[in-house]
């Protein structure tokens, strides 16, 4: 097929700007690096437990956007899913986010809608929190020390006044019924969108035709200004023989002795399927974030006055290019959550 446009990278910005390409009647050559569509938000269902595992840690659809909802509600219905997230602080359970369930808890009070303002405006409320929950957390995210967290972070923390234990406030949430793959399955499902995988893409691939990048914007320019900056994931995946190891998708672990930041149970992201749920085995993952280094999987962009100043001699580059777009979480070099990267997505000039 003699392409329109190319598209480099399927992610979930690559395929809704191909899907778009395609709607409009432009003949779309998708370009992805890997074996497979999805980026990072890729699964696989083991064959054994039949559990979606999340191959790059867990992802959950959310969003209050109804242009994003609606397009794509296109390619999957949801499952009704609402993530809530847990905290083990010294081997106690406590609920994230910072509200009454866990301030009640933690310091054994029975506050109540109204009191939550003042009472965490106390130096030691807040401080005692703060060491608690962010602080070790924080330090093993970021491969900072934890005396060097500033606690003033803790003021920039959302504080409810209320039980809401739901993790995030986007009334629209869930993960796609038939799985995250079958979603990029139909997104490229179309007669004008050819895919070809294990097929980087570099500026020798430049024609006539206008290109939609979404990989690292550092390597398409073969990283002539340096490699910018980048924390990146390391996971130890495990079939574990009980039905249910933590009861719930996701618990931190807040302390910074504990190595890893976080442990994914994948079954409980799809409590419909009964005989998934019911199943005597389970998959769990454990997180640790580590500092990036050529070959590592860039995951979170380190923004600081050095990778601002890089970034821009980059976007300057791509900006000589006329036919040239880049976007996506590697080519804007900023972390976005899937419905951001559909926004984004939605507003390229097609």
């Amino acid at each position: 097929m003699r392409a329109d446009a190319i598209v480099a990278g399927a992610g979930i910005w690559g395929c809704t700007v191909a899907r778009r390409l395609a709607e409009a009647g432009r003949r779309v050559l998708v370009l992805e690096a890997r074996a497979a569509v999805g980026g990072n938000v890729r699964c696989e269902t083991d064959p054994e437990t039949g559990i979606e595992v999340h191959l790059y840690g867990s992802h959950i659809f959310h969003t209050h956007d109804m242009a994003v909802w609606n397009f794509i509600r296109r390619f999957t219905e949801f499952n009704g899913y609402q993530h809530k997230v847990l905290a083990n602080y010294q081997g106690k359970i406590y609920y994230l986010p910072l509200g009454l369930a866990l301030i009640n808890k933690f310091f054994g009070v029975e506050l109540k809608p109204g009191e939550v303002a003042d009472f965490m405006k106390d130096e030691s409320h807040s401080s005692a929190i703060f060491d608690a929950f962010f602080r070790g957390y924080t330090s093993k995210q970021w491969g900072k020390a934890p005396e060097e967290i500033d606690p003033s972070i803790i003021k920039r923390v959302p504080v409810r006044d209320n039980y809401d234990v739901n993790y995030f406030k986007d009334y629209l949430q869930g993960i796609p019924a038939g799985g995250y793959n079958a979603v990029f399955d139909r997104m490229l499902d179309h007669p004008n969108i050819e895919v070809k995988v294990n097929a980087p893409f570099s500026l020798q691939d430049m024609s006539d035709a206008p290109v939609y990048y979404s990989g690292p914007i550092d390597a398409l320019f073969g990283y002539k200004f340096g490699h910018l900056p980048w924390r990146t994931l390391r996971f130890e995946t495990k079939t574990v023989g009980v039905k249910d190891f933590q009861g719930t998708s996701v618990v931190n672990y807040t302390e910074a002795e504990i190595p890893y930041t976080r442990i994914h149970e994948f079954k409980h992201y799809h409590p419909e399927l009964v005989d998934v749920m019911s199943a005597p085995k389970t998959i769990v993952m454990r997180e640790y974030s580590a500092a990036w280094k050529p070959g590592d999987e860039p995951y979170y962009p380190v923004d600081c006055e050095e990778s601002r100043a890089i970034l821009e001699k980059y976007r300057e580059e791509a900006a000589k290019i006329p036919n040239l777009v880049v976007g996506g979480r590697l080519g804007g070099y900023k972390y976005f959550d899937m419905d951001q990267s559909i926004a984004a997505a939605l507003a390229v000039k097609i």
